[in-house]
């Protein structure tokens, strides 16, 4: 079996939570669109939510090597759909989802690669103890330390992405001239507001909040807009 302070390394870098698996369905793309976006947007953060979820947490029986190489593949495999979810819209004409689209689309790409990463430092790690070679345990706990690091700084990115992408849909209301209106009617508001609570639960109701996970964090702040009940809403 695999190095047990290697399992909870990879744990901790991805944020584990138990796993479901999801279907990758391309996109209908209309790049200019506010409602289309912000919809492939949180469609992308669920793909993201399904790859960390793919993370080996505590289990009952002991973790074998095929399971982390599983989780990890198949992580990024949901990270490359995360990817395709928004990357189209990063030609758009609206500067607002233009930016948002480009900082998403590096976001999920990076993790992706750092995915890569890791199935190949575990691959290493199996091949020398199967050559039997020592395992240098401090040699190995700073290369999963610097893999955490870049998985975290890869996460960061994250917010301020899906934070530009709310600009998109924020507009003025026209009555009072204020920009408190959304670019979307209510069934539109509703559908995203009901994907984003279904794949991150009650907490991503409460908006942006200190503490969160990185992921979390741009879910409940892509909700808080959205969901705002103060804003003015386009037709029914």
């Amino acid at each position: 079996m695999i190095n047990a302070m290697v399992v909870a390394l990879i744990a901790l870098a991805l944020y584990a939570v138990p796993a479901e698996s999801t279907m990758c369905v391309p996109p209908t793309v209309e790049k200019d669109s506010p409602y289309h976006y912000i919809t492939s947007l949180t469609e992308a953060l669920s793909h993201a939510r399904a790859a960390v979820d793919r993370a080996i947490s505590p289990q009952p029986r002991p973790v074998s090597e095929v399971d982390l190489f599983i989780a990890l593949k198949l992580g990024k495999a949901d990270f490359d759909c995360a990817r395709a979810q928004v990357s189209a819209y990063a030609t758009s004409s609206n500067d607002a989802i233009k930016t948002s689209a480009e900082g998403t689309t590096l976001t999920f790409a990076r993790l992706a690669q750092l995915n890569d990463r890791s199935v190949a430092e575990y691959k290493a790690i199996l091949d020398s103890v199967s050559e039997g070679k020592p395992l240098k345990q401090g040699s190995v706990a700073e290369r999963q330390a610097e893999l955490a690091v870049a998985y975290d700084e890869a996460w960061k990115l994250l917010i301020p992405s899906v934070i530009a992408g709310t600009y998109a849909v924020v507009e003025e209301h026209p009555s009072i001239g204020r920009m408190s209106g959304l670019a979307l009617t209510r069934a539109q508001r509703d559908e995203i507001i009901r994907k984003l609570r279904a794949t991150f639960g009650e907490e991503v109701t409460r908006g942006l909040q200190a503490g969160q996970v990185p992921l979390t964090a741009a879910a409940a702040a892509l909700y808080q807009v959205i969901g705002d009940p103060k804003r003015q809403l386009r037709g029914r």
